[in-house]
């Protein structure tokens, strides 16, 4: 075997170990696999941008479900939307680090929200990321989003994820369409219009 196989190899091996005839996480005794309390400034209320539909899903948990993803919406004073977000040990990726698909799935997921928070249902069309550092396992972060754009079938929203402490992680933007009233489940048209009229 070549050395560059051998070493090519020893980093396919490096997450996992043997104990007592099984094989463990290097990452089980550096990260907790529940996620903290979450802290937020007082001034923030909790926001359910998919909970008021009883048909729309959520993709990534606002409960604690598993050891891989979690994320927390807020508003603040001014009614904006922000969000708390942690990675586990389930969305690692490289050794010690979250996989960039969790983090673009995050971002995916929150950036839709804050259109949904408007009482308009989307889809999104197209998301571009721009990974900036890599995330340890197990860091909670805040996400801000701004809607840049927003017409009657369409949004540009973009937003930035940073680790608690301030460091950005990744930016990124979407473009959303809005969906036909012809493909909205029963009932869903008057729950939006209650959420467009606050």
């Amino acid at each position: 075997m070549s050395r560059k196989a051998r070493r090519w190899r020893s980093f396919l091996t490096l997450p996992l170990r043997m104990r007592g005839g099984r094989k463990e996480s290097l990452m089980a005794n550096v990260v907790n696999a529940a996620p903290p309390e979450v802290t937020v400034p007082d001034s923030w209320k909790p926001a359910k941008p998919f909970d008021a539909f009883d048909t729309v899903g959520q993709f990534i948990p606002h409960a604690v479900t598993d050891d891989r993803l979690l994320v927390r919406y807020f508003q603040d004073e001014t009614g904006a939307l922000k969000t708390w977000a942690w990675f586990g040990p389930g969305a690692e990726g490289a050794p010690g680090r979250v996989h960039g698909g969790s983090v673009s799935a995050m971002l995916d997921e929150v950036l839709g929200a804050a259109v949904w928070m408007t009482g308009m249902p989307v889809v999104t069309v197209t998301l571009k990321i721009r990974y900036r550092h890599p995330l340890p396992v197990g860091t909670i972060c805040d996400i801000e989003t701004t809607i840049e754009r927003m017409t009657a079938k369409r949004a540009v929203v973009t937003g930035v994820l940073t680790a608690r402490g301030g460091k950005a992680i990744a930016e990124a933007e979407a473009l959303y369409f809005r969906l036909p009233d012809s493909e909205l489940p029963p009932g869903l048209d008057a729950i939006l219009a209650r959420r467009r009229a606050q």
